[in-house]
């Protein structure tokens, strides 16, 4: 069945599901701002309004391009305010500025008298979703990947919060198993998690034919490439792969590396492959729109980003590049580290490394790219993996499965207050 189809039988089961649901979902950054755990809200949202009768409003923030955004995603089951800015850090000067949103979203639920909020971050949003329940009663679902976790053990009270807020959630949408395990270990009810990773788009990521226009620009005739897409941040490992490529280039000169994103560490990126000797053969890109990420995932011969946690606490949740990789026929090269396990299936996708032992990325890089015959089998793997097992309106089925069941709860308990002695 194409996709089509499948689309179309999911308009079908949407006729019959009966009453739609009135959901205000809560984000402190919204797409167009970059970021993996912005798509994975934005496509969840959308594939949820296309297949139920259901209406979502996101409350968020204003951020560069959101005017062209808002008018191309918006529609009348998927409305978008933005008011309030979001907060620099959670550093406790900045705390009381969450009074913002709060009123913001206070303002909007008396108004629209929502079934459920969704907070997609822990805060605001969190807090924000525990006011709004005490004041209307209104049942909160919460969102975890994991980072947010690990980087608020190392405070004092930050973790008391974070707890409060977990806990009272009717249910807790777990990213990736990493994210799950944390939420466990810090006392959320094992009942409360849903597991539900983020997916990708295969129609739009396919494996095709480099672009001539692309190889012609970065000089990769008859070159083996290495690709990285990701935010340019010290988490990424980007500073472990130009070392690697440094080792790789003595015995494969035809080699050149592409590094698509911006960020905070470009400036020492750029004077690490400087340093390296490496230059002629790193390419920093820059920023690539989403819509054209997929040429650039089929410019290379291996996809690779060693993720790893920092001493902030800082860590990869999941990784969907992997996946939209995976999508475009290409072997992966992944951190054994945060959620990564779920988007790379070792040995079978790719390969996950120890993401600080150098000679371990080293040697993995030289095998894929001396054996052609292995980097095509792995990337077939993947490809089908993709499209078997991470679709979008697989996730927002689930999501849906896990809303009715917290609205449904929350409808019970109006009807019936205090349940009768048995």
């Amino acid at each position: 069945m194409s996709s089509r189809q499948l689309a179309e039988a999911d308009l079908g089961r949407a006729a019959e599901a009966g009453e739609g649901i009135r959901m205000l979902f809560l984000a402190d950054n919204f797409l167009p701002h970059a970021g993996g755990s912005r798509v994975y809200y934005h496509n969840l949202l959308k594939h949820l309004v296309a297949q139920f009768p259901d209406e979502v409003t996101v409350l968020t923030k204003k951020v560069a391009g959101w005017e062209e955004f808002d008018r191309r995603e918006s529609t009348e089951t998927l409305r978008i305010v933005r008011r309030f800015r979001p907060l620099p850090n959670l550093k406790y000067q900045h705390l009381p500025k969450g009074i913002f949103p709060f009123w913001e979203a206070s303002q909007l639920a008396r108004g629209r008298g929502f079934d459920l909020v969704l907070c997609g971050d822990l805060y605001p949003p969190g807090v924000v979703g525990l006011g709004l329940k005490r004041l209307f009663r209104t049942p909160y679902l919460s969102f975890s990947h994991g980072e947010e976790i690990t980087q608020t053990d190392r405070y004092r009270y930050q973790p008391m919060v974070r707890n409060r807020i977990f806990n009272g959630a009717e249910a807790v949408i777990a990213a990736c198993e990493f994210a799950g395990q944390n939420l466990i270990r810090i006392g959320v009810p094992q009942a409360k998690i849903h597991k539900i990773t983020p997916g990708v788009d295969a129609d739009r990521f396919v494996p095709r034919p480099p672009r001539p226009e692309l190889v012609r620009e970065y000089g990769l005739q008859d070159k083996r490439v290495i690709l990285t897409v990701a935010r340019l941040c010290r988490r990424k490992g980007h500073d472990v792969t130009l070392r690697a490529v440094a080792r790789i280039l003595s015995d494969l000169p035809d080699v050149r590396y592409l590094i698509v994103g911006t960020g905070p560490e470009e400036g020492r990126l750029r004077t690490l492959a400087a340093e390296l000797g490496i230059d002629a053969a790193v390419t920093f890109v820059g920023y690539v729109p989403d819509d054209r990420l997929c040429d650039y995932y089929n410019l290379c011969d291996v996809f690779v980003m060693p993720n790893r946690q920092e001493e902030d606490g800082d860590i990869e949740g999941f990784g969907m590049i992997f996946i939209e990789a995976n999508a475009c026929g290409r072997a992966v090269i992944g951190g054994r580290s945060g959620g990564t396990a779920d988007a790379v299936q070792h040995g079978v996708s790719g390969f996950l490394v120890d993401p600080l032992d150098l000679d371990e990325l080293t040697a993995t890089l030289k095998l894929l790219l001396a054996n052609a015959e292995l980097r095509q089998k792995l990337g077939l793997a993947g490809l089908r993996r993709a499209r078997a097992e991470f679709g979008w309106q697989s996730r927002a089925r689930m999501l849906r499965q896990v809303c009715e069941a917290v609205v449904e709860q929350s409808r019970r308990r109006e009807r019936w207050p205090t349940a009768p002695a048995l």
